[in-house]
């Protein structure tokens, strides 16, 4: 899970951030584990199962706009794929969740930009409408709206079937299988997930203070079973 690739973070975002040697770091630890990148759109679409033992999704929440400098072209330089997570009542705005807690404003992509992903053969997935604890919003009307509305609107943006929700802040509904599946989405991504279903998948964090010795410990099957423990206890 990513959101920031720069070299002038700071502030109270700079957690989000990683450094473009760090991101350069992170793909040719991929390369030279020999995995391959795919997204969700590609496994929903291609139906693809099994064989996943050298696969990997990269993911990107928020779609900041900065990411187009120089991430997403390094991407398409490798031949490599990602998955960007819209908050679609923010398109072709900023980070507005974070400023109104104090936060530094950060740009998010546009229509044309979402638009540019797809072409590139990147996948727009949701990441809600509003960017809020959907935790908080169980059993509502506004959880499904929310769900709904940014699916919609990102499928009219791009003309591309949205399969994929990224949970913001990882914060997972209650009635998060009948929402989601309603809604017609395939998968699910949370943050911290002792109990993984394809609706509230497990995701894990790449940060500045990654080597490629730590990078290589995360794709491993002993870190996902350590992390299934973790993640239990971090739930609680």
């Amino acid at each position: 899970m990513l959101h920031c690739v720069s070299d002038s973070a700071g502030g109270s975002l700079a957690n989000w951030y990683i450094s473009r040697k760090a991101f350069l770091q992170l793909l040719d630890t991929l390369e030279e584990a020999q995995y391959q990148t795919t997204h969700f759109a590609e496994l929903t679409e291609q139906k693809k199962s099994g064989g996943f033992s050298r696969k990997v999704i990269l993911t990107f929440d928020d779609c900041a706009k900065h990411l187009l400098d120089f991430a997403v072209p390094e991407l398409v330089k490798r031949k490599l794929k990602a998955a960007f997570f819209m908050p679609t009542a923010y398109i072709g705005g900023y980070n507005a969740w974070d400023v109104e807690k104090g936060a530094e404003r950060m740009e998010l992509m546009n229509e044309e930009d979402l638009k540019e992903l797809v072409r590139l053969g990147m996948e727009v997935g949701s990441h809600s409408h509003h960017h809020v604890q959907l935790k908080n919003l169980s059993g509502t009307e506004k959880l499904r709206q929310e769900v709904r509305l940014s699916k919609e609107l990102l499928q009219d943006i791009t003309g591309r079937p949205v399969y994929s929700f990224a949970y913001p802040f990882g914060s997972v509904p209650d009635d998060y299988r009948t929402v989601l599946s309603s809604a017609g989405y395939h998968y699910g991504l949370s943050i911290y997930q002792p109990f993984e279903t394809k609706l509230a998948l497990r995701r894990f964090g790449v940060y500045e203070k990654d080597t490629p010795a730590t990078l290589r410990k995360k794709l491993s099957g002993r870190y996902r079973w350590m992390r299934t423990l973790y993640d239990a206890v971090k739930k609680n």
